[in-house]
């Protein structure tokens, strides 16, 4: 019996609690209390310059001073830097890339300022994830050669793998031509 009175004791203080709480939150009385525990204060007053109504405010016209136009830079004549290509599934630099990138290297020297962009290219041959992988180590292995020259140009790499080929024909010439890292000079306008 005693046992039944123990686990009758934590139900019925819960329920208690519960009617107590459930009558304090119907309570539809308000209480205020000052900071001294005094009778309850006045509600304040309402804050002077603001109105219902607000004035519309003047907006005065804007007067725009366009700059003087500024002169471009003059051009600098370039000619097209020679592609370097390669042989199926590698990165490696040919002899004949190599014979490329030398006579590339003479028009970069002369415009040391001038910012390169190296393109890796691909076959439309191996999944696309493979191709970009590749195209990225075909166009860091000409930065890589290009510095070894003495190259001082900012240059950026990106790969395109197999999604920009020059030549959409399915045979071995057409192949050759897509695997590539193409070399562009980027100019400031």
């Amino acid at each position: 019996m005693l046992l039944q009175k123990r686990a009758l004791v934590p139900g019925v203080l819960i329920l208690g609690l519960a009617g107590v709480l459930a009558v304090g939150g119907c309570s539809t009385r308000t209480v205020t209390v000052g900071s001294s525990g005094a009778a309850p204060q006045a509600p304040p007053a309402p804050v002077k310059g603001i109105t219902k109504a607000p004035v519309e405010e003047v907006v005065k016209p804007m007067v725009i001073v366009k700059a003087p136009p500024q002169e471009k830079a003059p051009e600098i004549p370039m000619r097209d830097l020679l592609d370097v290509y390669f042989a199926f599934d590698k990165w490696s630099l040919s002899p004949e890339g190599k014979k490329n990138l030398a006579q590339n290297v003479e028009e970069l020297k002369q415009h040391p300022a001038t910012k390169l962009l190296i393109e890796g290219h691909c076959d439309e041959r191996g999944s696309r994830e493979y191709n970009l992988v590749l195209g990225e180590k075909r166009a860091q292995e000409t930065r890589r050669y290009l510095q070894t020259l003495g190259i001082m140009n900012p240059v950026s790499v990106t790969s395109f793998g197999k999604e920009r080929p020059a030549c959409t024909e399915k045979d071995e010439s057409c192949y050759w031509k897509n695997r590539r890292a193409h070399l562009m000079l980027l100019t400031e306008n």
